[in-house]
């Protein structure tokens, strides 16, 4: 991304110079602004809640793994997730469906046993590709909430997804109630 921005600059950097303040750049991220990150209010109880039931939890992103972890590690919830698949370890990033398939992949679920959790056009592209269920968060990237089409159900606060997920797996263990 720094790259990308330093490449735009009129005049053009040179190539040395381009190199060096997308490094200083990232440095600066990940030191300051990565680290004060904060989490949308209600993710630790949702976590809790989700692991307390057994659900196995993952993540699919299109940010490289270093700031991905960073991020993970400065919010104290890396433990959460089994699997994190970032900017590279699928042969193409988000919107195809690739990093989810990997991370499929790497839980051993079927496409039928999982549900994406995405705040943006391009996740619920993926999802839709992967063939996997998408629940929205409408108060992440999307410009409309119509970007987040086709979606299972959609939320702008955690405890409502909890609610409905710990519901849905409530009626999935009894059938018949």
């Amino acid at each position: 991304m720094f790259r990308a921005a330093v490449a735009l600059q009129s005049p053009p950097l040179d190539a040395q110079a381009a190199a060096h303040t997308a490094d200083a750049c990232m440095r600066h991220y990940l030191q300051h602004e990565l680290a004060s990150a904060a989490l949308y209010a209600q993710v630790p109880a949702m976590l809790e809640a989700l692991h307390a039931h057994g659900l196995r939890l993952a993540i699919c992103t299109n940010r490289d793994r270093h700031s991905s972890e960073a991020l993970l590690a400065n919010a104290g919830i890396a433990s959460c997730f089994e699997f994190l698949v970032g900017l590279g370890d699928a042969a193409r990033p988000k919107p195809a469906a690739d990093p989810l398939l990997r991370a499929l992949d790497l839980l051993g679920l079927p496409a039928a046993q999982v549900l994406f959790v995405g705040d943006s056009g391009m996740d619920a592209v993926c999802a839709r590709l992967s063939q996997v269920r998408f629940a929205a968060h409408l108060d992440g990237y999307a410009a409309r909430p119509e970007d987040l089409f086709p979606h299972l159900m959609s939320f702008d606060r955690y405890s409502q997804f909890t609610d409905w997920v710990l519901a849905h797996v409530a009626i999935s263990e009894h059938p018949h109630a």
